[in-house]
């Protein structure tokens, strides 16, 4: 069984049939070599979206984050701080952190594990399960479905009653599933997708 996370599954949907290959053979050698550059580039800022939520000072705990991405790469600072930024923005009013169960959707011998979501409770009560988005390319409505779709399907096993979404960080911006939206088409595809990632997986080298 091979096994990615989810945010890595948004970005094979995302990636198109030129780059699918080549993003599959990284993630397979990250996976079977695990070396110190192994844990998630956006680990720590993951790890700050989660304190923050239980903060009395969100953009305090954040700053914190970024401050030590500063002293480390210039770069991945600046990323830092545009997403920090737009997770404050699209961050409710009075929004804290409640503790969210793993889960995972399978198919084909693919195993989507639902491990860096984060549970938000409103002031209203209402409860949101958050797949934090921090990468450079431009997310789409159609390819946040595909997740948001995987996310329904699990969300009473790891936050039940919630309502899944996806935060864009580095633009602000928030997707959810549209009542309407065609799930059984989108299950049909979440399976084929992950049909050809297992087939391309056996061929990467």
């Amino acid at each position: 069984m091979v096994s990615i996370g989810g945010l890595q599954w948004l970005d094979y949907v995302q990636a198109g049939p030129r780059r699918a290959m080549t993003m599959v053979t990284t993630q397979k050698k990250t996976y079977l070599d695990p070396g110190p550059g192994a844990p998630a580039y956006y680990g720590p800022l993951h790890a700050g979206f989660r304190r923050a939520l239980n903060s009395v000072d969100p953009a305090a705990e954040l700053d914190r984050v970024v401050g030590r991405a500063v002293a480390s790469n210039l770069g991945k600072a600046k990323v830092y701080r545009q997403a920090a930024d737009g997770f404050l923005r699209l961050l409710p009013r009075g929004a804290t952190g409640i503790k969210v169960a793993e889960s995972a959707w399978s198919e084909a011998e693919l195993q989507v594990r639902m491990h860096q979501m984060l549970g938000v409770r409103l002031l209203t009560g209402e409860q949101l399960l958050v797949a934090p988005y921090c990468k450079e390319p431009v997310l789409d409505q159609e390819s946040a479905d595909v997740l948001l779709y995987l996310m329904e399907s699990q969300v009473e096993h790891m936050l039940p009653e919630a309502t899944p979404v996806v935060f864009d960080t580095r633009r602000g911006r928030r997707f959810k599933l549209h009542h309407r939206a065609n799930r059984r088409q989108l299950d049909a595809f979440a399976r084929g997708m992950a049909v050809g990632y297992v087939r391309q997986w056996e061929l990467a080298a």
